[in-house]
């Protein structure tokens, strides 16, 4: 029999002496193919000691708010520590035992130590666990309070369970969504000259942030004839007015592997295994499409910035220049007047009390001087005035704080404080482009599911803190043989036919994108998408990401009817608006493949910055659902199967399926395929290093461990096999 532990934290559970605790293994599963498995146990039982009711907080009162453990610590003379060792370790840790080695610990020679700790466990959540065997580390994870059992008016036992940690893991993450990752490091201004780096350029963040050709509202159409000076004509054709692709039609696209770094900083964990360093998923970029229409526009929250004053005049005691906050006086009550002065930009100032928003006020560039606002306001003692400034365009702005004036009355008390805004010294506002925001509407734990989905990855976890990630294909191979042939049970065996399923299909979600809709309503199926049927009974099974594939568009030069290789996708619907223009389309997360660069000299396009200034482009990114622009024997694909590339116009082999899963779904339907289930008793060492990566030999055969169930404490294990075909 083996000695099996469970902490919670640091503390070890009194469990009971005849207590057997299995645990299931399973990465993934023959029977469900869309989803990554997890350890778990099924329930067990701990008594409810005195010592488990500290740890478990009394669970089963309502009224117990602040618990503390009482840790004993064993004080024994050298010569008698490994006596009382073997002492607690044939003990079997329940609560008789445990009491049993406490009174025998006066007979050794020694004594205890206590010491108490507050418990700050919240069984609403499951706190971080561990288990072992005969003292050696088995598995981390989680534990999840079930129930409590009364019994004659007391508790008599808890019911728990424990999870691997992969469960922590999606408890991490909670409801969070990508929005609430920390992208800051890759904000950056919002102007023509920034944006073009990350559109013909690789020079913004090093290509971990880009601007793809794809429009979030406009049709974008490609005619070289030097008449056409349509501002949704994006080709260069000299017509002598700005048109083209308008820096404020762009929107970013940042590297899906930066936004795993952000899961780790936020979090607290680290992804490891080769497919973090894998070429293709390093080019796989997620549209930072969160809102239909342009990034900015009218509708659109601009950030406020705090107003920098920089002199210190009047009544200078109230002003803190370092905060830039104005207090006022005790026992006094104030008027505030603000003085503007020309300025570059329209604008708006904010007037904030107790940092609070109380009042707005909006004013023109170039309109008049010295104009005032604000007036009539009255401030009691205590109160803490700022003044914020943003303008109402996402344009950067040149503006100063020359001054501020306190003005007293003719009986000494001061009654009005003045601020003054001039443009005339060299303070400015620079718009910040923040990442964060702009992502789209997504749980972080549903993106990770779909990630996965998507490259059939196996995610292990290393401990409560490291998780590795590598494709299925690359999981196994690097497992080892492992002899189980004297360990196996053969006086009954099970040969069972695996689970097939009559229609496999994998999917993207359904979109209302003007190619995308027509594509599914055209040929049944969505792009990007992929059907299988199969001939015998069975049940559909469907796969599905929480993306949308979008389809790109190859440009047309309309004045030559040739083809170009300017590739552009338009987020817009095939309904029409009360202006005559498409509407705009905003639909599930987006990822492309993003690649530097595509030469475009013989079809350049316009870039157009903030001054109607014309760029033209001869190179850009490539952004597409194929990973590059050299070659389709290069190109991996985000379609599911073999569907037409706009880019190339044929077929890209390297699709999803099957790169990722034709092997595991052919190898399913094999008709040499078995699933056998057999038991086993396996020794301590067996257990310990089990990993279902390793191939069983048995039988003089290969088998893939599908499932296991261990008996932790006898070491009995059933095992579901799948023949090595």
């Amino acid at each position: 029999m083996n000695q099996v532990d469970i902490y919670i934290g640091d503390y070890r559970l009194d469990l009971f002496q005849d207590e057997e605790i299995s645990i299931n293994l399973s990465v993934q599963n023959i029977q469900d193919l869309s989803k990554v498995f997890t350890d778990f146990t099924q329930s067990f039982t701990v008594p409810a000691s005195g010592w488990n009711n500290e740890i478990l907080r009394h669970y089963y009162r309502t009224d117990v708010d602040a618990v503390t453990v009482t840790k004993k610590n064993p004080i024994l003379p050298e010569s008698l520590f490994e006596a009382y060792e073997a002492r607690v370790k044939n003990a079997g840790g329940v609560v008789e035992a445990r009491d049993c080695c406490i009174g025998a610990l006066g007979a050794l020679g020694g004594s205890f130590s206590s010491k108490s700790y507050s418990n700050s466990f919240d069984f609403r959540l499951r706190p971080q666990a561990r288990i072992e065997i005969n003292a050696l580390p088995f598995r981390e994870g989680v534990l999840e309070m079930e129930n409590v059992l009364i019994q004659n008016n007391e508790p008599y036992a808890y019911s728990l369970s424990f999870y691997g940690s992969l469960v922590s893991l999606a408890d991490l993450m909670g409801e969070d969504y990508l929005f609430d990752l920390d992208l800051s490091a890759y904000d950056h201004s919002y102007d023509g000259a920034t944006i073009i780096q990350g559109f013909n350029q690789e020079a913004l963040f090093g290509g971990n942030v880009f601007y793809p050709l794809m429009s979030p509202k406009n049709n974008w159409y490609y005619n070289s004839s030097g008449t056409d000076a349509t501002s949704t004509n994006i080709a260069t054709n000299g017509a002598g007015t700005p048109h083209g692709v308008y820096y404020d039609e762009l929107k970013p696209a940042i590297k899906v592997v930066k936004l795993l770094e952000a899961m780790e900083s936020k979090y607290g964990i680290t992804f490891s295994g080769s497919f973090m360093s894998d070429d293709e998923f390093n080019k796989l970029y997620l549209w930072a499409h969160r809102f239909e229409g342009y990034l900015f526009d009218s509708t659109t929250t601009i950030p406020w910035r705090l107003i920098n004053f920089n002199r210190n005049t009047g009544s200078g005691s109230q002003f803190n220049l370092t905060t830039d906050t104005w207090t006022v006086q005790t026992a006094s009550e104030y008027q505030l007047r603000v003085q503007v002065s020309n300025t570059s930009a329209d604008y708006e100032l904010g007037l904030f009390l107790n940092g609070e928003l109380l009042a707005v006020a909006r004013e023109f560039a170039n309109v008049g001087t010295n104009t005032s606002f604000f007036d009539g306001f009255i401030f009691q003692a205590g109160d803490e005035i700022q003044l914020k400034i943003r303008p109402q365009s996402p344009t950067s702005m040149t503006y100063q704080v020359d001054d501020y004036t306190g003005y007293t009355a003719p009986d000494g008390i001061p009654v009005l404080q003045q601020f003054e805004v001039d443009q005339s010294l060299s303070a400015s506002y620079t718009f910040s482009l923040e990442m964060s925001p702009l992502m789209p509407e997504i749980k972080v734990v549903d993106f990770l599911a779909g990630i996965i989905k998507m490259h059939n990855l196996v995610i292990v976890p290393i401990s409560q803190t490291e998780f590795s990630l590598q494709t299925l294909n690359d999981w196994y191979a690097s497992g080892t043989n492992v002899d189980l042939s004297s360990n196996m049970d053969v006086d009954e065996i099970s040969v069972n036919r695996p689970q097939l399923y009559r229609e496999i299909e994998f999917q993207y979600q359904e979109t209302d994108q003007i190619l995308g809709f027509e594509y599914a309503r055209t040929n049944l199926v969505g792009f990007g998408d992929l059907e299988s049927y199969f001939s015998w009974d069975g049940e559909t099974y469907n796969i599905k990401l929480p993306f949308e594939c979008p389809l790109f568009e190859r440009q047309t030069d309309t004045n030559t009817n040739a083809l170009t290789n300017v590739l552009a996708y338009k987020s817009i619907t095939n309904q029409v608006d009360g202006y005559g223009g498409f509407n705009a389309y905003l639909g599930s997360p987006i990822l492309i493949y993003g690649e530097f660069s595509v030469d475009i000299s013989a079809n350049p396009i316009n870039f157009v910055d903030e001054s109607n200034t014309e760029t033209q482009c001869d190179e850009i990114w490539y952004a597409n659902t194929s990973s590059t622009s050299i070659g389709t024997g290069l190109a991996y694909s985000l379609t599911w199967g073999a569907d037409l590339d706009p880019y190339y116009l044929e077929p890209i082999g390297k699709s999803l399926y099957q790169t990722y899963w034709e092997s595991y779904i052919v190898d399913l339907y094999n008709s040499k395929r078995r699933v056998v289930q057999v038991e086993g008793i396996l020794p301590l060492g067996r257990i310990i290093n089990l990993q279902l990566n390793n191939k069983i030999i048995w039988n003089n055969q290969r088998w893939i461990v599908n499932t296991v169930n261990v008996n932790m404490t006898t070491g009995r294990s059933r095992f579901e096999l799948l023949n090595d075909v």
